[in-house]
């Protein structure tokens, strides 16, 4: 009965093992081969546990020799074959091996049937709230484990009489409760799920709000301020961190649009070892800037405008965050944005909410994008001419800003002035930093060509974010390049953008350091900006375009975009690399049939050698068990060996067809001996009166009567071998 409660307990947990993990260990989804394994697996392990030790070691060698042999004698072809595609079978194997060691764990505690019952419960309750698919078969089977659990606990609290054993009842109901989850699998239902939404309603919510207090507790808010270098990175320390948890969730609806700057916040003012950030002084440069490079487009060639910028609509999930920054495109069209999401607002060049965001909280922003892969870009950026009082004014009709504060065309002439005063910066540089700017500045022809050079030769360093914190000696511009470009010669992002935006400066080109997110649309269209997404670069301004990004940093690809629709001078951008078909002629013609292959036929050796080596094992098996047993039938006593004979012949009385019963006396039994008319078995029966002489007195068994004990024995395995098969077999498998 122990097996087979066993097996109850074993066989639904291996099953659901293969159903709910099946799919990352390889198994094929619905595969009966793979349901039958299974079930012949776990049958085969719940038997080894049930076996007495010896008939445990024989089927483990016999199954460990066939199949190790075959692996062996199957070849390279059938190995890699084997380990290719059905490896998944030995994942079936461990799956009954983890099945029976949780069925023989729960076996121990009632407590942890209880756990695992509820936890059962619960994973089908949440997963029909959360609308996960639980498949027909993983609901009957975590029914018939919940059904055993419920039917325990009623035989536990029942008061009853009779046969009081909890395992042979349930062992018993068993075949019933399992019909009924037959039953439960083979009924058709409906397979769009309940959608439960009032459950959904409650668990949202409650989710919300634990995610809110989370993130406020563990990701406190930083306002920038000071951002210096340091050996983790010294980047939003309010958003990043040792995990890599997700800050925002974007949609955007240009497709052509790939990848992502999110700026956060912009600065001029560099103190030595760190920038400074102002935020709370207002300001309007951010929409200046997006109508000085839309103007200068429209104005370029407003027939090709969209292979220049584009214009991009973005909708924000907030996640694990806790800010007021608002992250976007640097070219954000701020009064359309506003008109979405009235708190946002512009703090010297930083887009600010009125209220710290957190957990769900949602923005939309109206950007452009400019395209850094138009092989035309730069000659747009270096011809560009000045924008007039009229072209201004249609861009301002255009962007619906029309009469607003701080958008007339006096106030971009004021910006631009103010640019060259706070992002043009001379700070003195001498020495070797000094020969390469005057150096490119000599070779470039033109800012665009200065700037590309710098880029070029800051990427000849070392990304690496392992180049620990900035020495004492290091106080100024002069000390950090020195110190950068001639000592460490390696830094992460935020070093690159630093060098590159004092380099710049140097060379009378208004730059600034900007800090944000490098972010890249998935394959799905979804935007997911992780911690690991954070990044640093500069920006220069080119006169009447507007600012644009460099990316100095190694290892980070360099800035791209879309292909140009009105040209045909070929793709670029991210289509670089788009491969032309072959004009190869095709190896084989298309109206030649090719021979298939001939069937390959398995060699009979692949399985008669490991069927011999079986054999091998168990004449090895039977002759070192039968030397252990004639060793230890020696060293027994006369009582232990009378008892061992007295046993062997109730065994091969058995194999005759004459079993003992469990309330029969050795009398009663000889009696039915007598009356069943078995041929031979008279003369052999006397054994019984000596052996129920020596069991119920205290005559100790002699020399002589094991000596006849022997004899008697002998005769009966001479009947056993002239009788079925099968009882010759268990002779053979059981001789000792």
């Amino acid at each position: 009965m122990k097996k087979y409660y066993d097996l109850i307990n074993t066989l639904p947990l291996s099953l659901l093992m293969m159903l709910l993990f099946g799919a990352e260990a390889g198994i094929p989804s619905g595969s009966i081969p793979a349901f039958v394994l299974c079930i012949v697996f776990t049958l085969w392990i719940v038997l080894l546990r049930n076996m007495k030790r010896r008939e445990c070691l024989r089927s483990i060698g016999i199954v460990s020799v066939f199949v190790l042999v075959l692996f062996q004698a199957a070849g390279e072809k059938y190995r890699e074959l084997f380990i290719e595609k059905y490896l998944w079978i030995l994942w079936l194997l461990g799956f009954s091996g983890a099945a029976l060691a949780a069925a023989v764990i729960l076996d121990k505690s009632i407590w942890l049937r209880r756990l695992s019952g509820a936890a059962m419960l619960v994973f089908l309750v949440a997963g029909t709230v959360m609308g996960m698919d639980i498949g027909k078969a993983v609901f009957a089977l975590v029914c018939f484990f919940l059904l055993i659990r419920l039917a325990e606990e009623v035989q536990r609290r029942w008061t009853k009489s009779g046969y009081p054993d909890i395992r042979e009842h349930i062992t018993r109901i068993s075949p019933f409760l399992l019909g009924l989850c037959l039953m439960v699998y083979i009924i058709p239902a409906s397979s769009k799920p309940y959608d439960w939404q009032f459950a959904k309603n409650i668990y949202n919510t409650a989710a919300a709000f634990a995610n809110r207090v989370y993130g406020y507790i563990s990701h406190p808010s930083d306002q920038y301020g000071k951002i210096g270098f340091s050996d983790k990175g010294g980047f939003l320390s309010g958003l990043s961190g040792g995990s890599d948890e997700e800050i925002l969730s974007i949609s955007a609806d240009n497709p052509e649009i790939k990848d992502f700057r999110l700026v956060g916040c912009m600065s001029g003012d560099f103190r030595g070892r760190e920038w400074v950030f102002d935020i709370k002084t207002a300001g309007n440069s951010r929409m200046l800037d997006t109508m000085e490079t839309s103007t200068a487009v429209r104005k370029q060639d407003s027939a090709a405008r969209f292979d220049y910028i584009q214009k991009v609509e973005m909708d924000y999930r907030t996640l694990f965050y806790n800010t007021k920054y608002i992250f976007a495109p640097a070219k954000t069209r701020l009064a359309a944005s506003v008109r979405k999401t009235s708190r946002i607002s512009e703090k010297h060049g930083s887009l600010i909410s009125k209220h710290r965001m957190n957990y769900k909280d949602e923005y939309q922003v109206s950007c452009y994008v400019i395209n850094y892969a138009n092989p035309e870009l730069e000659d747009f950026l270096t011809t560009a001419g000045d924008i007039s009082e009229d072209e201004w004014k249609q861009t301002a009709y255009a962007e619906d800003i029309t009469g607003k504060t701080g958008y007339a065309f006096e106030d971009y002439q004021r910006y631009r002035r103010s640019v060259y005063d706070e992002y043009c910066r001379s700070y003195g540089l001498t020495g070797e930093t000094a020969e390469i700017i005057n150096g490119i500045k000599d070779s470039a022809a033109n800012r665009y060509e200065a700037l590309k050079e710098l880029e070029a030769y800051l990427r000849t360093l070392t990304y690496s974010t392992d180049c620990g914190p900035l020495p004492d000696s290091v106080t100024d511009a002069q000390s950090f390049l020195d110190y950068f470009l001639f000592s460490s010669k390696k830094g992460y992002c935020m070093h690159f953008a630093t060098a590159f935006t004092l380099m710049a400066g140097e060379m009378g080109i208004p730059c600034r350091y900007v800090q944000g997110y490098n972010v890249t649309r998935a394959s799905d269209g979804s935007i997911t900006v992780k911690n690991s997404n954070a990044h640093a670069w500069p920006e220069a301004y080119f006169d009447n375009v507007g600012w644009v990004a460099f990316e100095p940093t190694p290892l980070y690809p360099v800035l791209a975009g879309w292909q140009v629709r009105n040209r045909n001078n070929g793709g670029y951008g991210r289509d670089d690399h788009r491969q032309e078909p072959s004009t190869a002629p095709s190896a084989v013609p298309e109206t030649q049939e090719v021979p298939a292959e001939e069937e390959e036929k398995i060699d009979p050796l692949i399985f008669i050698i490991p069927s011999l080596a079986v054999i091998g094992f168990l004449l090895l098996f039977y002759s070192i068990s039968l030397s252990l047993s004639r060793r230890k039938y020696r060293r027994m006593n006369c009582s232990d060996r009378f008892r061992y004979l007295a046993q062997q012949y109730l065994r091969l009385m058995s194999y005759l067809g004459l079993r003992m019963q469990d309330d029969e006396t050795l009398a009663e039994f000889e009696s039915r001996a007598l009356n069943s008319g078995k041929e031979g078995i008279k003369p052999h029966l006397g054994f019984i009166r000596i052996y129920e002489n020596i069991l119920y007195s205290d005559t100790e068994a002699s020399e002589e009567d094991i000596k006849q004990a022997e004899s008697i024995n002998r005769a009966l395995r001479t009947l056993v071998k002239k009788g079925k098969l099968k009882y010759r077999l268990m002779l053979l498998l059981k001789k000792q």
